[in-house]
């Protein structure tokens, strides 16, 4: 039985293969039932990293795909350095804002 987040591709070229469902697509329902207890935020990025090297918790943590953009998440915290770097940016310009231009 096919995954309910599954269907059959309308493109021709798939063949008739199943692809997934557009998410934003899903109803709410479907989700709840799918998923009763989904992970978010670093959870979910924890598990995905952990997914992606076999459930073998020190391989995340020897994980070198700092090309991925993930790795910085992938012990389940953010980064002192990226919190810090978030705190010291600095504020977006407004509209009221002066600009270098005026």
């Amino acid at each position: 039985m096919a995954h309910p987040f599954l269907a059959p591709s309308p493109y021709e070229a798939d063949g008739g293969h199943l692809i997934g469902r557009d998410p934003r697509t899903i109803p709410a329902h479907e989700w709840r039932a799918v998923m009763p207890d989904p992970l978010v935020g670093l959870a979910a990025i924890r598990a995905k990293c952990l997914d992606c090297c076999g459930g073998n918790a020190a391989e995340v943590r020897k994980c070198v795909c700092v090309a991925c953009p993930l790795w910085p998440l992938r012990m389940g915290s953010q980064p002192a350095g990226m919190r810090v770097a978030r705190q010291t940016a600095p504020e977006p310009a407004t509209a009221d804002a002066p600009t270098l231009t005026e």
